[in-house]
């Protein structure tokens, strides 16, 4: 009886966990910058999964009209490309199936490049 009340509650203790995991592919997941992996569980967290971001990303052959198709299907909607980098507009909550996809190699957010602090060009007055 203990055996089976234990592995009852074991079972039940791995679907909560792979529930709260989201079913998450070790593989996709390694396709996503670790910032926009943050950011995402942070819009998870505010229940704001449904809104837009702009991610860049990046394939391993040119895109077909199946691919498009797919693209289209996860709401993505691409803005500008330079060779095999896209930037794209996309809900947050279909980042991961675009990770899914085999012909997309990494994804990151987008953000704005600081080369230097603010702090650091100012001359500072001697007195």
């Amino acid at each position: 009886m203990k055996k089976t009340v234990f592995s009852y509650l074991l079972l039940l203790t791995m679907f909560a966990a792979s529930l709260i995991s989201g079913c998450r592919d070790p593989e996709a997941e390694k396709k996503i910058d670790g910032n926009l992996r943050a950011q995402l569980v942070q819009y998870k967290q505010r229940k704001d999964l449904d809104k837009n971001i702009v991610i860049l990303f990046k394939v391993n052959e040119d895109l077909s009209e199946l691919h498009h198709e797919m693209l289209q299907k996860n709401s993505v909607n691409i803005n500008a490309n330079i060779g095999p980098i896209y930037t794209a507009t996309v809900p947050a909550k279909n980042v991961y199936n675009l990770a899914k996809m085999r012909f997309i190699t990494y994804i990151q957010s987008k953000s704005k490049l600081n080369a230097h602090q603010p702090d650091s060009t100012r001359i500072k007055d001697k007195d």
